[in-house]
């Protein structure tokens, strides 16, 4: 009686810490909530007040220089967005094109041939991507 009184309350205080952890979010960038720049400048001039003790007066400036930063970068990772973007189509243009020559000179079950090992080639290289498998 008392082992069996005793394992309902270890797991019981299994199932209280665990959901009591489900607070707020320590790694907000990582579940992705904080995306605006006004957040990201906000949360890293608290951390600096808090670390480096400012004043209002500093926090306040600090806040500024932040949320510029942040915005900032905000644009540049725009620009770098759009030109992946601008990227993948012209990769994706040239290939349409190198599959138009191959289709000049290669007779139709060629063709097919070729596209099944490309697309093997594919479904190889993204089990790679993934990575290995952990087991246990």
């Amino acid at each position: 009686m008392k082992k069996s009184l005793l394992v309902c309350l270890f797991i019981g205080g299994l199932f209280f810490g665990a959901f009591a952890q489900q607070g707020q979010d320590p790694h907000p960038r990582k579940s992705g909530k904080m995306q605006n720049p006004e957040e990201r400048a906000e949360m890293k001039s608290k951390r600096m007040q808090e670390s480096l003790n400012l004043t209002t007066d500093q926090y306040k400036k600090v806040l500024a220089i932040n949320l510029k930063q942040e915005k900032t970068r905000e644009e540049f990772r725009k620009e770098q967005k759009e030109k992946m973007k601008a990227n993948r189509e012209q990769m994706k243009a040239n290939h349409d094109a190198l599959i138009k020559s191959y289709e000049g000179v290669l007779t139709p079950e060629q063709m097919t041939k070729l596209r099944e090992e490309q697309k093997k080639r594919r479904g190889e290289a993204r089990e790679r991507m993934k990575g290995p498998r952990k087991d246990g």
